[in-house]
């Protein structure tokens, strides 16, 4: 009987352990979820200041910060480039005022009312085949 209360009193105690492993587990999870939602809180703020400080970039001239602020300047440019080639391949045209697509129809922005003026059609160019035996004369070339 001995050896079965020893066996008892040995899974009890390793209960024990687990069960305390597992609260302690539990804990610490707890704590490093809070101080990732706290560097998530960190993160969005800077990223605030950061737009803050480009927004007002003529206000914090900064030798260390101009490569950076010519780097988003020319993201922008370039999502604008894109924008604008998104509206002409869907066979639209750009508000000059707010950058927005509006109809090739549509004589003004429906969202800012400025007047869009009506793209110039593309000229066609025919697909001219020279034969090629064909004799070139260039007006302006000497005899």
């Amino acid at each position: 009987m001995d050896f079965f209360n020893k066996v008892g009193s040995s899974i009890s105690n390793k209960s024990k352990d687990v069960a305390k492993k597992a609260k302690e587990l539990a804990g610490i999870s707890s704590l490093n979820s809070q101080i990732n939602t706290q560097e998530e809180i960190i993160n969005k703020i800077c990223l605030e200041i950061g737009k803050t400080v480009y927004e007002k970039r003529d206000a914090f001239s900064d030798p260390e910060l101009e490569e950076k602020y010519t780097a988003a300047s020319n993201a922008h440019a370039e999502i604008a480039r894109l924008k604008s080639k998104i509206i002409f391949v869907k066979g639209a045209k750009q508000c000059p005022g707010c950058g927005n697509e509006v109809s090739l129809t549509s004589a003004f922005c429906p969202d800012c009312g400025t007047a869009v003026p009506t793209p110039e059609p593309e000229p066609q160019i025919e697909d001219i085949v020279i034969p090629p035996d064909s004799i070139i004369y260039y007006p302006n070339e000497p005899n």
